[in-house]
């Protein structure tokens, strides 16, 4: 009895306690499920409104001069004059020595040619004087036989006459070559311009050929820019034969100097590679040599600049930044109920910072700002601007 009182009794309290915690379990309240709405996404946005822009076009490109020159020797000698400003960065005007190559070979051989000058004019004023002489005793014998006497080519020293002559306007040929090789020993510039390179010096032994300098003029330099189909498309530019120059802001890479400048030309063809055309701008005395105003900055050949060229005016069209239109030209667009929505938008112009959109949005409607990340359209938003 005992042994089936102690088996008994963990069974009942088992019992006993299942029992409590089901009717516990069967009396405890339902609990209330309250509606928690998803998070607005904070988004800042701005209304769109149309403006009439005029379009300018910023390219970049290297200073280069018109005008470069290698300057050689004509002829042969050692140079024995320097002139102090013959170095890089040198300035000369037109005509100035730059060097001087020893002229006495040169003058000896003026000489030389002098004399066989008057050495051929000698000889053609004998074989003139010998034909006077031989005409003079022609006429005298025809007055006695007529009859019997004839002449040829060869008569009154005519072919020595022909040779006398020929022989002056070759001594006098190389007499002018020789007063020009005397005046080539002087090496002048050019034209009012810089030295880029020296490559000769004194003392220096020079043949004709032999490289002395690299200069430039400095009346006007170029920027040599390249300019993509659509940019070509929507700029009024010049052709290779011709055209009114356009009037283009060139400015540094930091943009603290500017100069101004024109767009003067085009290239006849495209480049190969890039298949971009290339547009010549020109500026003006770039080293404000020839200015009668100071110029507080020269415009240095070989400087990277920047160039605006002033492109069409655009009319009622919208502006936005470019990160604002996505792949595909799409737009997020926040309507009147604080949704997202996509839009297919026309760009009439775009350029690395902004879009000019022609077509796809409305006057007043707001634009979302703030890049988001995979949204659905439809998605609420709340704008910082509206204070929602």
């Amino acid at each position: 009895m005992k042994l089936l009182i102690k088996i008994a009794m963990p069974i009942l309290i088992l019992v006993v306690a299942i029992g409590i915690a089901s009717f516990l379990m069967m009396a405890r309240p339902v609990a209330e499920q309250i509606p928690v709405e998803a998070p607005l996404l904070l988004v800042d946005s701005f209304e769109a409104q149309p403006v009439d822009v005029m379009i300018n076009v910023k390219v970049s490109g290297t200073v280069t001069p018109y005008t470069e020159t290698t300057l050689v020797s004509e002829v042969s000698g050692r140079i024995i004059r320097v002139a102090p400003g013959f170095k890089s960065g040198g300035y000369f005007s037109a005509g100035d020595i730059i060097l001087q190559i020893d002229p006495r070979n040169h003058d000896a051989e003026l000489k030389r040619t002098e004399a066989a000058l008057v050495r051929a004019r000698i000889k053609l004023s004998q074989e003139e004087s010998l034909a006077k002489h031989e005409r003079g005793d022609y006429e005298r014998l025809k007055t006695v036989d007529p009859n019997q006497l004839s002449t040829s080519d060869l008569s009154f020293r005519s072919a020595q006459i022909a040779q006398a002559m020929a022989d002056v306007v070759a001594a006098e040929a190389q007499l002018i070559k020789a007063q020009g090789d005397v005046d080539r020993t002087f090496i002048r510039m050019p034209y009012d311009g810089l030295i880029r390179e020296k490559r000769a010096d004194l003392g220096q032994y020079v043949n004709p050929g032999t490289p002395l300098g690299v200069m430039f003029a400095v009346d006007y330099a170029e920027v040599r820019l390249p300019l993509t189909p659509s940019q070509v498309r929507d700029l009024p530019l010049p052709t290779s034969t011709g055209g009114l120059p356009i009037p283009v802001q060139i400015k540094s890479v930091d943009a603290e100097r500017s100069w101004p400048g024109r767009l003067v030309r085009t290239e006849g063809t495209l480049d190969p590679t890039s298949r971009t055309l290339y547009a010549i701008a020109r500026v003006e005395d770039p080293y404000g040599i020839k200015s009668a105003i100071p110029v507080p900055e020269p415009l240095r050949i070989g400087t990277y600049v920047d160039v605006v060229i002033p492109g069409k005016r655009l009319e009622s069209v919208f502006a936005l930044e470019r990160h604002m239109v996505k792949p595909g030209n799409r737009v997020w667009v926040i309507d009147e109920n604080s949704r997202i929505q996509s839009r297919v938008v026309s760009i009439a112009y775009a350029d690395p910072k902004h879009a000019w959109i022609d077509g796809g949005l409305s006057p007043g409607e707001r634009i979302c700002v703030t890049p988001v990340d995979n949204p659905l359209p439809g998605t609420r938003v709340r704008v910082v601007a509206d204070g929602a």
